[in-house]
């Protein structure tokens, strides 16, 4: 008993000081932050999270008027309005947004936390997650209502958990907390963006089937209960990412390119631009099919393609120079599924390393602003822990670790395929773009207690 508790008051010590700095941080941002930098009205950002709101508010006015029989989830297809909704009949103030979400972000913090501890020291773990918990620019979105942070719990209680799970069996044990945790992400994804369990379910597919291939074709292999649960749980977890991949107003992200024609936006997209040009190439007479590949990669290709022309329409009805400079790849603009293959090694360099290197100096003297001050350094870190990682895989042979790298580069790819945006691709692959930061930070702490006891060693000889 006395050993639970003390496995369990860490984490929850954790989560409460997280969930306090969290909170104290978002006040300060509705109160101080954002009416000085941002357009907002009452702390709330206009955009997304002024439409959440007004959707919440209408929906709590409804209950109230003709009871809990009215509530949806989704109104208009919107999560986080249904949630916040539900919540409104309790208290109807802003300060419940920042408690929902500060629970959110320390929930979050507290799986990335029990990832990173399936490899690395409870002290190299807390260090490391700080980039997370900290996130000066992230604090700022999460005051709102949003997606991202649901998405964000989400992505990483179910990354936490697979990886957990795998590592469970790869010792014989049981993992039946790691399954439910990641069965818990599945259902918080599917709140919010559906669409993720579907980008999430072939990176745990192939990672299952290689983990298995390795793992039972050796010869010491015995069919027991723990292995026995293992493929089990995940037939169970992958099943309930396919029922759970469609429901919300993001679902159109994929699906309205099915029998697409540029005709219906005649009058909505000017002529003559990039989203113009974009569109004409997706209806289905035009678009160049690979008939080698399964109609779902071609529709799902296609639907990749699309979402970037719809972006496009920024560059006309947005003046904000910092907004047009934020926009990339506008005069690429593939007419087929070969076209978009052959765009993948750009996409992965957009979802994975944007920005370069090479673009830091631009960003940071044309492009003037807290957010562009922030990636650059997250950037930084990325690039030295990823090489760090490189090295400590090479020390350790902690093959495993790569599970949750593969999914974060497999999701972050995708999202570089259709948001040529860098602002809004930054706050749909940041929880993956976190995981693989923290990871990396890890390991070159790792390094260095290694390296710190190797010369402590030498000495003493």
């Amino acid at each position: 008993m006395v050993a639970w508790a003390g496995r369990v008051r860490f984490p929850v010590g954790v989560y409460a000081a997280v969930f306090i700095y969290a909170l104290l941080a978002m006040l300060v941002a509705r109160a101080v932050l954002i009416p000085e930098f941002l357009s907002s009205t009452d702390g709330i950002i206009h955009g997304d999270p002024l439409y959440y709101q007004s959707i919440a508010l209408a929906k709590t006015a409804e209950m109230k008027a003709y009871g809990l029989t009215r509530f949806e989830l989704r109104p208009q297809g919107q999560g986080p309005a249904g949630v916040a909704s539900l919540l409104y009949l309790l208290w109807q103030s802003p300060f419940v947004v920042l408690l929902l979400n500060a629970a959110l972000h320390a929930g979050a913090a507290c799986c990335l936390l029990a990832c990173l501890r399936q490899w690395f020291s409870r002290r190299t773990a807390v260090f490391s997650i700080l980039p997370f918990v900290l996130s000066p620019y992230m604090i700022v979105w999460f005051s709102q209502l949003n997606k991202d942070s649901f998405a964000t719990a989400g992505v990483l209680m179910f990354i936490s958990g697979f990886s957990g799970m795998t590592l469970a069996e790869s010792k014989g044990k049981y993992a039946v907390g790691h399954f439910m945790l990641a069965i818990g992400g599945v259902l918080l994804v599917w709140i919010v963006r559906p669409y993720l369990n579907q980008v999430l379910l072939p990176a745990a597919l192939i990672s299952a089937l290689v983990f298995a291939a390795c793992r039972w074709t050796r010869a010491s292999f015995q069919w027991r209960a723990p292995r026995l649960f293992f493929p089990v749980a995940v037939s169970v977890l992958l099943l309930a990412m396919s029922a759970l991949g469609v429901g919300a107003a993001s679902d159109e992200t994929l699906t309205r390119f099915s029998g697409f024609s540029a005709a219906d936006y005649k009058d909505v997209i000017p002529a003559g631009t990039a989203a113009d040009a974009c569109i004409h190439k997706l209806g289905d007479a035009v678009w160049l099919r690979e008939e080698r590949l399964p109609d779902y990669v071609n529709e799902k290709l296609k639907a990749m393609m699309g979402q970037r022309c719809f972006v496009f329409t920024i560059l006309y009805s947005d003046s904000n120079p910092t907004t047009l400079r934020a926009i990339v790849d506008a005069d690429v603009l593939p007419g087929g599924t070969a076209e978009a293959i052959a765009y993948i090694p750009r996409a992965l360099q957009l979802g994975v390393f944007l920005p370069s290197p090479g673009e830091w100096m631009t960003v940071l003297s044309e492009q003037r602003s807290f957010f562009y001050g922030v990636v650059p350094a997250e950037a930084l870190l990325l690039y030295a822990g990823m090489c760090a990682l490189l090295i400590w895989l090479w020390l350790t042979g902690n093959w495993l670790v790569l599970i949750p790298v593969f999914a974060a580069v497999l999701a972050m790819t995708v999202y570089g395929m259709s948001t040529p945006f860098m602002g809004a691709l930054y706050r749909y692959r940041y929880p993956f773009w976190m995981l693989l930061v923290c990871l990396g930070l890890a390991s070159i702490c790792d390094l260095s207690v290694r390296a710190c006891s190797w010369r402590r060693n030498r000495r003493g000889r």
